[in-house]
């Protein structure tokens, strides 16, 4: 059996200072531990999202960790093998590692978000444009945490998931804030609320986009999944607050929050009749929203009204929900002391963010408008269709490439088929990441939204590259193709194993070969 030395965070922390190089750095990941690293072995999440990185002490100790901070056996462990000859010093025990381990490694790079300025963003939906685009405007030196990657705008490295593990997460803002960032913009999942990876962390800044059908497979139920988001607002004490009151969920959390802390909040939303309702509490708020706007060519141009004062904007994102992105981006920025003038000017600047309403450019001239986009939930891919069907002209026809991933929320799959099917001209259901489930399964589930009647309109294509070729080839050159699921998205996982596949390389790729 393993040696029992058991210590609490606090002496841990203290033995690790005494007996472990200061260069040393903290991971839960065997595949990043050198010599003289710390490893950190605990459970966190459950059923099929269970990870367990205890039975790896043994190759983390094979490594040259100089210390192992492990979480003792308990009812999530996968595997009792570990325990068994590993009478070792370098093993500490620590009781409920999981909800500490962000701490103790905040601890060890000197509480790295406190010197930096750190914005949080959680919801359903927005979270990678909102980050993306506050790094872009925050400052020079902002930089960002998420689904894309971790690093400096226009030099990310991915990490694999939307919120990094509590010890990565920690070692990327010791990192950053080396390389000298300023601000950093966090992606803040729901699994990682629940799981205890941004413990120990600081928030300047807190945002909540919205909130829909999702991660049911983890949370069971929306109560629970909203119950995990507003763990942000409640429990990590963000100077600055910022919330969508047009969401139902938002204005229940404003509500809650009005009650439970005496700061200001602000608050955004498209219309001015989402504050309806709130006048009795004016002077717990501020709002940005839109007296009127209308989309052009490349851009909408709006009347936003901030904190009262009418401004002229022109904001360069498709689709009515980059619209409300931007606006919690220019709310942020004014928690930040900057003029409305200022915010303004620089939300007019922002860029695309890859695989979100990207529209692919290098086809030939002819060719129809291809648009790739991560949605990949039933609200997602409604926004991003009702945002099509708005933009499209006289008979153009819309056809729409999706599928939903395996091992994640089934109960969303037939709500995905019927949202592509009532906005799209025709529809090809194909894989997505069927991971370790069975592609055909899921389509399966996925048809069982769309009525008889509607089949007609409804191909199925397991292979995800013989879809989109299908879908390129019956479309003219006026219709809209819109691939959803992957967006950024550089492989597809079947089987544990992550294949090449890029939706948009995809496309630009079939278009060349028909030139030939």
């Amino acid at each position: 059996m393993m040696a029992a030395i058991h210590m609490t965070r606090h002496e841990a922390l203290l033995h690790l200072k005494q007996f472990v190089l200061p260069t040393a750095t903290i991971s839960a990941d065997t595949r990043q531990v050198k010599v003289g690293d710390i490893f950190m072995a605990y459970a966190v999440g459950h059923g099929k999202a269970l990870r367990d990185g205890r039975p790896y002490i043994a190759r983390a100790l094979e490594l040259g960790a100089a210390c192992v901070l492990y979480q003792e056996r308990d009812d999530r462990s996968q595997s009792q093998a570990w325990e068994v000859d590993l009478d070792d010093e370098r093993c500490i025990a620590i009781e409920n590692l999981a909800e500490h381990a962000g701490w103790i490694a905040a601890e060890w790079y000197g509480k790295p978000s406190q010197t930096l300025k750190l914005v949080g963003v959680t919801g359903t939906n927005g979270k990678t444009s909102v980050t993306q685009w506050l790094a872009q405007t925050l400052s020079k030196r902002a930089a960002v945490i998420g689904t894309l990657g971790i690093g400096f705008v226009d030099q990310l490295h991915e990490v694999g998931y939307t919120t990094p593990d509590a010890p990565r997460l920690q070692t990327g803002l010791f990192q950053l804030k080396q390389q000298g960032a300023d601000y950093v913009a966090l992606e803040v999942s729901s699994h990682a609320l629940d799981q205890g990876r941004v413990n120990g962390t600081h928030f300047d800044s807190a945002i909540f986009t919205n909130l829909s059908q999702d991660h049911l497979d983890y949370h069971g139920t929306m109560a629970a999944y909203g119950a995990s988001k507003a763990k942000l607002f409640k429990e990590f004490n963000a100077k600055n607050i910022v919330i969508n009151i047009e969401d139902s969920f938002g204005r229940s959390l404003f509500m809650d929050l009005v009650k439970q802390i005496g700061k200001i909040i602000w608050l955004y939303a498209l219309q001015p009749t989402a504050f309806n309702h709130l006048e009795g509490l004016k002077d717990r708020f501020k709002s940005v929203y839109l007296q009127e706007y209308c989309f052009t060519e490349n851009a909408y141009q709006c009347k936003i009204v901030i904190d009262g004062s009418v401004y002229p904007c022109s904001i360069p994102v498709l689709g009515e929900f980059n619209l409300a992105n931007a606006l919690a981006v220019i709310a942020t920025l004014m928690t930040q002391g900057m003029s409305a003038s200022e915010a303004l000017r620089r939300i007019e600047h922002v860029s695309p963010v890859k695989g979100r309403m990207e529209i692919i450019k290098g086809v030939k001239a002819d060719a129809p408008m291809m648009v790739v986009d991560y949605a990949h939930t039933p609200d997602a891919l409604l926004n991003v269709l009702t945002t099509i069907q708005q933009l499209k002209v006289d008979d153009q026809q819309v056809i729409t490439v999706v599928g939903c991933g395996g091992n994640r929320d089934a109960d969303k799959r037939p709500l995905m088929a019927e949202v592509a099917v009532k906005y799209s001209n025709q529809v090809i259901l194909t894989s997505d990441n069927p991971r370790f489930e069975n592609p055909s399964t899921i389509l399966d589930q996925m048809e069982e939204g769309i009525s008889v009647s509607k089949k007609k309109f409804m191909l199925r294509i397991e292979d995800r590259a013989a879809a989109i070729q299908t879908a390129c080839l019956l479309a003219k050159p006026n219709d809209i193709i819109l691939i959803a699921g992957k967006g950024h998205e550089t492989y597809q996982e079947i089987n544990g194993i992550k294949h090449p596949f890029d939706d948009a390389q995809m496309i630009v790729d079939f278009f060349k070969t028909l030139e030939k």
